[in-house]
């Protein structure tokens, strides 16, 4: 007879999450002709529409970058936050019927979709910033470890919040209309358009509150040895990245079995 090798629970997590990683993939561009295109035509329109509008009011750089490069790398930091926070808010209810196999855990679909959406954001980054390149605005490279080091910061910082989410969001249903409202302002006071030194003094401070302004600045300055704004700081959003990952698995840790059986947070 064929032997069942044990697993340890870092293997069966580690399937579980692949598993659930594969599904997602084939759930997300599956179903449309375009396939994967869609990953990179989201935040390819978005640089084309502000490229258009900042047109209007001159073709200067800005902070020592072309427009369209200075947008790419805000666009591309703010919708890998943007959809980890989105995914993993509907992530445990969309999930229900995964938890009928004992193996499969809220966490692991949480896990699945934010490393999806990391996978999406680099894959899309290693197209878009070569092809400005190739038509035109050019930029020199800066330093790599440093960029890995900002995008995993990020994405801590993602998950963490994300799980957060993933437990508030199915034990108190107004989450689900709140959270969009909040994170929407993000998009303009992020640095997407702008750079923090090209604010007032005193606004700026109030600004660099916001971490995904710090996240923003501090990735530009990774990629570009022409980004002439180094207002982020990386303590800051090392706090924000190591704060929102304990939180989220103390929250978690607590609500885990309320969350897949209705309960409420009341």
């Amino acid at each position: 007879m064929a032997t069942i090798t044990k697993q340890t629970p870092w293997e069966i997590q580690k399937s579980v999450v692949f598993a659930i990683f594969v599904r997602e993939l084939k759930t997300r561009f599956g179903q449309f002709q375009l396939g994967y295109l869609w990953a990179i035509l989201e935040p390819l329109s978005m640089i084309v529409i502000l490229s258009a509008v900042r047109t209007l009011f001159g073709t200067s750089d800005i902070a020592g970058l072309s427009f369209p490069v200075f947008f790419a790398a805000g666009i591309l930091t703010y919708l890998l936050f943007n959809h980890v926070l989105m995914s993993a808010l509907s992530a445990v209810e969309s999930t229900l019927a995964l938890f009928n196999y004992q193996r499969v855990k809220p966490i692991d679909v949480v896990i699945a979709r934010a490393l999806l959406e990391l996978l999406i954001a680099v894959g899309t980054s290693l197209v878009i910033f070569p092809g400005l390149y190739l038509i035109g605005f050019t930029f020199s490279w800066n330093h790599t470890l440093q960029a890995v080091l900002i995008l995993t910061l990020l994405f801590v910082m993602s998950l963490g919040l994300g799980l957060i989410l993933s437990v508030i969001g199915p034990l108190w249903q107004e989450t689900k209309k709140i959270i969009p409202v909040v994170i929407r302002p993000l998009f303009f006071i992020s640095g997407i358009f702008f750079s923090a030194n090209m604010l007032p003094e005193g606004l700026r401070g109030i600004a660099l509150i916001n971490p995904l302004l710090n996240f923003t600045e501090l990735m530009r300055g990774a990629m570009f040895t022409e980004y002439q704004s180094h207002e982020g700081s990386l303590f800051y959003v090392l706090c924000w990245a190591v704060g929102s990952l304990l939180t989220g698995l103390c929250l978690y840790r607590i609500f885990r079995v309320r969350i897949v059986t209705s309960g409420s947070i009341r």
